[in-house]
């Protein structure tokens, strides 16, 4: 249940689940309330499964009722309280088994959802950090789909470092993940490395508000605003990448398809790490691509890693043309094997209800 399955961060990573459907073994319905129009991506998820119900003019009653209708075992929402979602459906229990998974990094606060589903490194080590159960794939929780991380995106040759002559950090995250803590992290990282610079890759950019804010907190730890680069883009930031050396990830959310993107251009991502799911995204995606040493567990030692980074020039430009193939053959870019995963899991959980419910 997901009205994201179309161009947009939440397919980018379902994907896979559709493009490996064992057919013999799963039926799986779609149900979508999006108001958009259809795109290549929602008609090619529309062409994989079983069925795909577009009810964006359905209330919410009617909704559970023709997903009841449809005999589900387990109902999954992908969207939380997100913009044309319907969490609301999840109270009226439409499948005995239901779970939340990739579109909202937290519990989503219904008593009616049984299970999140995470992986053995975003999920909480305190189980009271979670209101529904914790279902642990294997190694990921999400995989790359292939038709938006492409191959065809280019990676310039060597580092931004070795053309501007300066190390360039950057961050694409959308600005409500800043905290004053993030940012100020992110200048005292800066103050550390003599000449660096900062870009930020946002639409928000072209606002001089938001440039003057952004300005303020860096010249409080003593960062000439002149060192602060801002370039307003909106969907086609990719190649921003080839001028960024490092990406400072935010916290206490922290980046998700950011990270994976900075990743998939050769731009190493350092990390805070924190106890709750939402600080643990960036955690996971680092360690299933072998970089667990850029994840930090305290402020101090973020500052530390970015700067340690920075000056360790000829790991950087080794990385840069390598990480993108560790995501294609480790567990992010295993397409078929985490589509495998991911139903195993969700046959085992239907068979665990089905053998504890009381008749």
């Amino acid at each position: 249940m997901s009205s994201d399955l179309r161009r947009h961060p939440v397919a980018y990573f379902a994907l896979p689940l559709f493009e490996h459907i064992d057919t013999e073994r799963f039926e799986v319905f779609c149900y979508s309330f999006s108001e958009l129009e259809s795109d290549e991506i929602q008609d090619f998820i529309t062409s994989k499964v079983t069925a795909f119900r577009w009810l964006k003019d359905t209330a919410t009653p009617e909704v559970a009722q023709i997903i009841a209708d449809d005999q589900l075992d387990m109902l999954i929402e992908l969207g939380g309280s997100t913009q044309m979602n319907k969490l609301t459906v999840m109270a009226f229990r439409a499948a005995p088994l239901q779970a939340s998974w990739l579109g909202y990094p937290h519990s989503a606060g219904l008593e009616t959802i049984d299970h999140l589903i995470c992986d053995p490194f975003n999920a909480p080590e305190r189980p009271e950090l979670l209101i529904e159960t914790p279902l642990i794939m294997p190694r990921t929780w999400i995989a790359l789909g292939r038709q938006v991380f492409r191959e065809d995106m280019v990676i310039a040759d060597g580092v931004p470092q070795d053309r501007s002559g300066v190390v360039t950090f950057g961050t694409a995250n959308n600005p409500y993940k800043y905290t004053p803590e993030a940012l100020t992290a992110w200048a005292r990282v800066m103050a550390r490395v003599p000449g660096s610079r900062m870009l930020f890759v946002r639409p928000e950019c072209g606002a001089a508000i938001f440039r003057r804010n952004i300005a303020t907190v860096f010249e409080a730890e003593g960062i000439d605003p002149e060192r602060l680069l801002f370039q307003a883009v909106r969907g086609a930031h990719m190649p921003r990448y080839n001028e960024i050396d490092i990406s400072l990830d935010t916290f206490p959310l922290t980046g998700g398809t950011t990270t994976c993107e900075a990743l998939w251009m050769g731009v190493p991502v350092v990390s805070l790490v924190g106890p709750a799911f939402y600080e643990r995204l960036s955690y996971s995606i680092l360690n299933n691509v072998d970089l667990g040493d850029l994840c930090a567990h305290t402020v101090p030692a973020f500052i530390d890693t970015a700067v340690g980074l920075a000056n360790d020039l000829e790991r950087r430009r080794a990385l840069r043309h390598t990480i993108r193939q560790r995501m294609i053959d480790g567990p992010l870019g295993q397409t078929e094997v985490f589509a495998r995963d991911f139903y195993d899991m969700v046959a085992k959980a239907v068979q665990t209800a089905r053998t504890t419910t009381p008749a």
